[in-house]
């Protein structure tokens, strides 16, 4: 079972293979019969127009409280209403799915993936779809790309936003760097059949750029912002973040752009920071050229350093926000210390209240796992410091606010989309109740979980 029973009661619509009735009686279903049509991926099963989740305990993370015993009506894929449970009434024209006690919370958000670095090999299309399907069917309704084939990444992004494939909602970065970085072969990866460094998403910055028009044609490709790499110094940063806020789009930066050190960066007005483990590149007296040894290991590394407190609250004042991807540095480097970096960084930025985002950097493979997006708010919880509900609302809003899709998405609110877990168990409680949801709601629709 996917989970237990709820009720249908209004005009009823039937799955593929049931026969249409019209019966306008309540009918009780299991879910495991609504979602009696399986296939390789999780295809939409119910796509309703208007309809109503009756008795559930709402997840607030604006808030950070749940509401309980609520009922939404989602229509035309957002949140129309949001009342009291006992106030709401069953209408012939909205489906009623009662289910009597279930969390709701919002949809979650991977704001760091890679997915199409190499779409003629390791991330081709089979791939990718297998993988978009998997972050869908786990909770993830959003990503945000940081680097790869944009012209790949456009046409992904289509598919999904009009839920042509079942897949997170996908926005993308455009890259720049200076041009000693595009000896890295991801980038010749990314730009197959352009010179390096010359096509629009994946761009070398030189003394004479014509930065204005590198980022029009940035945001031509479809890109949401504009990714800031390596091997930049920090007048190219804010000449780069004044051009890229000016035409709307966001600026995403590494922690250390190399020379750029981390407060130069945040001072360059850039809106997030990756890779809280670049931070520890503030303590050290001189910052190399290149990105080539960025994971070096600093001897003298001490998180109770001025400069540390200093960069923190420059990131406090500017409202940067940190996307940590504390778990890649445990996964790729068998000893800790770059891990404990981006830990005791994290910690010290949350405890200063600078926001904290959550993204994997991860590669997908391993289907039957969780979704690394879960392992990385556990790290938030445990190694960090977090409380349940700010990590939720880490994953959920605060990601939001990094693409800048807050107002339509990242919280359960009236006009917002219909981005939504339902899970049996509260998440607040335990976030590994975040594993198996029992229902995930992309714009609206009802996808298979199994």
């Amino acid at each position: 079972m996917i989970c237990s029973q709820f009720q249908i009661t209004g005009q009823v619509v039937h799955p593929n293979n049931f026969t249409p009735s019209n019966m306008t009686n309540k009918i009780i279903f299991l879910i495991a019969v609504l979602f009696l049509t399986q296939s390789k991926r999780g295809d939409c099963q119910f796509d309703f127009s208007t309809y109503a989740l009756h008795k559930v305990n709402l997840i607030d993370v604006s808030k950070k409280l749940i509401v309980k015993n609520q009922t939404l009506i989602i229509d035309a894929g957002r949140i129309a209403a949001i009342m009291d449970a006992d106030t709401y009434s069953d209408h012939d024209s909205i489906q009623t799915l009662t289910f009597n006690g279930h969390y709701v919370a919002p949809g979650l958000i991977d704001a760091h993936v890679h997915l199409g670095t190499n779409p003629s090999d390791g991330d081709n299309l089979e791939i990718t779809l297998d993988r978009l399907d998997y972050l869908l069917k786990n909770g993830v309704t959003t990503v945000r790309d940081m680097a790869g084939d944009a012209r790949y990444l456009c046409y992904l992004s289509r598919q999904a936003s009009l839920d042509e494939i079942p897949s997170p909602d996908i926005h993308f970065s455009a890259l720049v760097a200076g041009q000693t970085f595009f000896r890295e072969p991801r980038t010749r990866a990314a730009a197959q059949g352009i010179p390096a460094g010359t096509a629009p998403w994946m761009r070398a910055i030189k003394a004479d750029s014509d930065i204005d028009k590198i980022i029009a044609e940035a945001r031509g490709t479809g890109a949401t912002g504009i990714k800031i790499y390596a091997d930049l110094d920090a007048g190219h940063i804010e000449n780069i973040v004044q051009a890229a806020h000016a035409q709307k789009m966001k600026v995403w930066a590494h922690s250390c752009v190399f020379p750029a050190r981390p407060s130069e960066v945040c001072e360059a007005g850039v809106d997030v920071m990756s890779h809280a483990t670049y931070l520890a590149w503030e303590g050290e007296e001189e910052i190399p050229s290149s990105a080539a040894n960025r994971h070096r290991k600093h001897e003298d590394f001490n998180f109770k350093d001025p400069s540390f407190a200093s960069l923190i609250e420059k990131m406090r004042g500017k409202q940067t926000i940190l996307d940590a991807t504390l778990c890649v540095y445990k996964r790729y480097f068998p000893d800790s210390t770059l891990y404990q970096y981006g830990v005791s960084l994290t910690r010290l930025a949350y405890e200063n209240e600078v926001k904290i985002g959550v993204g994997t950097d991860l590669a997908l493979s391993d289907f039957s796992a969780p979704v690394p997006l879960l392992q990385e708010m556990l790290a938030l919880q445990m190694d960090v410091g977090m409380k349940p509900m700010e990590v939720l609302q880490a994953a959920t809003l605060v990601n939001a606010a990094m693409i800048g899709e807050e107002h339509s998405i990242g919280s359960i609110e009236v006009g917002k989309k219909a981005n939504l877990l339902i899970l049996a168990e509260n998440p607040v409680e335990d976030l590994s109740h975040l594993k198996h949801p029992d229902v995930v709601i992309k714009n609206g629709k009802m996808f298979n979980t199994k």
